[in-house]
């Protein structure tokens, strides 16, 4: 059972819900701390309507990897025969949103929408493919990835870059999604079974990321140090480094940056009244602004509230993510 201050934070996050992502960050978390009664309880509510959702069919299909750990495995195979029947793809990944507005956009959010729930499915294959395209789409020659391109300009065609790029900042939570969906999948797939070019972008992502974290904490734009402080960027990417240090990824210098993570926004971040994570970037967001301006930031967003949870759990909790069993459909066969 999970600790009191985990389950005030998550109870925090709920009120936040919006999006099929919010809803996984959470029921993620909670399957992680081990609150299981209550985590059953809202895995009900989110059955209470469609799983697979539009325009938003990347953010909604996150939901999927709940269900199974659920034991909904009926309603998650239903889910996923709609979401391949109804996907878009754009540079060959899923496209975040099939809205009209949005064709071609390749959003580094899916990497943590997609990737877990096809894994723990059994669509191995799938999950890292796509891990590995958004990579290779996303990411800047030092492994930070960026937040939106455009996949239908040829790049020989562009004129200035801008029409490639509609966010081609190094985001926070950009790399934060991607580096959380990496581990998130490599759980559910056995290690004898993990593909070593994932592995290699994992460990050049993840110690980027290490170099870049200031305090304990990351910045909105993660290679700018005049930008301002994200605190849920920060707890997804803590998260990741605990989690896939566990798994055997990233080494100590892993484990030491998200312990510095919990410890730096509890510190400076964190209203121990209301269990609230305060100084998130305000989401959803098509474009980064790499601004100090306090007005981007937002109290209690439920990304940053669920990934808080889920860190906290690994980390001062002392989970054991092994310790969890969490195995892909294909490989309990």
């Amino acid at each position: 059972m999970g600790s009191s201050i985990v389950r005030r934070i998550l109870e925090q996050g709920w009120q936040r819900v919006n999006t099929g992502g919010k809803h996984s960050g959470l029921l993620n978390a909670m399957y992680t701390a081990g609150l299981d009664g209550w985590f059953h309880e809202k895995v009900q509510e989110v059955l209470a309507g469609p799983v697979i959702t539009h325009p938003n069919i990347a953010d909604s299909s996150s939901r999927m990897r709940p269900l199974v750990l659920a034991g909904k495995i009926a309603e998650a195979k239903q889910a996923n025969e709609i979401f391949h029947r109804e996907r878009v793809a754009a540079g060959g990944v899923t496209q975040h949103t099939t809205a009209r507005s949005t064709p071609g956009w390749v959003f580094a959010d899916t990497a943590y929408m997609v990737p877990p729930s096809q894994a723990i499915l059994g669509n191995h294959d799938f999950a890292v493919a796509e891990l590995k395209g958004f990579h290779k789409i996303l990411a800047q020659e030092d492994g930070l990835l960026r937040h939106v391109f455009n996949a239908t300009i040829p790049e020989e065609e562009s004129y200035v870059g801008i029409d490639l790029w509609i966010d081609g900042t190094a985001w926070g939570r950009a790399s934060a999604w991607w580096v959380a969906g990496v581990v998130d999948s490599l759980e559910a797939i056995p290690e004898s079974a993990w593909d070593r070019e994932l592995i290699a972008m994992y460990e050049k992502t993840a110690a980027r990321l290490i170099e870049c974290q200031d305090g304990g904490l990351w910045r909105a734009t993660i290679d700018d140090p005049y930008s301002l402080i994200d605190t849920s960027a920060t707890v997804m990417i803590g998260y990741a480094l605990a989690k896939g240090y566990q798994l055997g990824l990233g080494g100590p210098n892993a484990e030491k940056a998200a312990f510095a993570a919990l410890e730096g926004v509890l510190r400076d971040h964190f209203d121990w009244r209301t269990a609230i994570l305060r100084h998130q970037q305000f989401g959803p967001m098509i474009v980064n602004i790499p601004s100090p301006n306090p007005r981007y930031l937002d109290d209690g967003n439920a990304y940053g509230q669920g990934f808080l949870a889920a860190l906290f759990a690994l980390t001062a909790d002392g989970v054991r993510v092994r310790d969890l069993g969490v195995r892909s459909l294909k490989s309990a066969a």
